[in-house]
């Protein structure tokens, strides 16, 4: 006795174009936007302690991109990280600062009565002093009262109406500091930390699951790769 089976080729055909058709998704547009929405957050979320350790370790460069006093404080950050753009895979991270809300410190010298009895009082906050001092931006403006500060050992006295200028406000070191050391951090450490996530092991499983089903599908693998930066993402921007 002899049986004749047809092969069904076209089945065979669809599903494997089917499998083919999941695993290029990997490379589409909208995949790839996925995977660079979970390298902002990862990446990012890491950025911002190495950056307050760096500044602990090097408060001359880093201290205008904290609250005074706060260096390295990461509730003190005068700066956050925004998503600006994804496009074809590709992400775009930029740096934002923060306004200063805090009043600049006054030597404590100068809280003491001088010889009339009087003290400097005055707290003045200096709203854009991460930006103005990373730029490394001159500082000039007239003394609109008597202004006192510490010359040395002694304390120095500036009429009304004296042109004040600061060539470097901050210090030289503050000059494009915070770039510099966010330039030099991923381009040594984003990819090192991607790799050391877990997330690209993860998103291999899931998605060797889905081509391993008995129907893979476009959808099916776009949901899973969407799916894994949703447990990951920290939103456009990160503090």
């Amino acid at each position: 006795m002899t049986v004749k089976l047809e092969v069904d080729s076209k089945q065979l055909v669809q599903q494997l174009e089917g499998f083919v058709e999941s695993l290029d998704e990997l490379t589409a547009p909208s995949v790839l936007s996925q995977i660079a929405r979970a390298t902002f957050s990862i990446t990012g979320e890491r950025f911002m302690i190495a950056a307050d350790n760096y500044a602990r370790l090097n408060p001359k460069k880093m201290h205008h991109v904290y609250e005074w006093g706060k260096v390295g404080v990461a509730t003190s950050r005068l700066f956050v990280l925004e998503r600006s753009q994804i496009l074809y895979g590709n992400l775009v991270v930029s740096g934002k600062f923060l306004p200063s809300r805090m009043p600049v410190p006054i030597n404590p010298q100068l809280l003491q009565p001088g010889k009339t009895g009087k003290t400097v009082s005055s707290k003045n906050i200096f709203r854009n002093k991460a930006d103005v001092m990373e730029a490394g931006t001159p500082v000039s403006f007239q003394a609109k009262r008597v202004l006192a500060f510490m010359g040395g050992s002694d304390i120095a006295f500036i009429a009304p109406g004296t042109q004040i200028n600061i060539l470097h406000p901050g210090g030289i070191q503050t000059k494009n500091a915070f770039a510099s050391f966010m330039v030099e951090w991923y381009t040594k450490n984003g990819n090192v930390i991607m790799d050391a996530s877990g997330f690209y092991d993860r998103l291999a499983n899931d998605v060797s699951l889905v081509l391993n089903s008995n129907a893979p599908s476009i959808t099916k693998v776009r949901a899973a790769v969407t799916k894994i930066a949703d447990e990951v993402d920290l939103g456009v921007v990160i503090r």
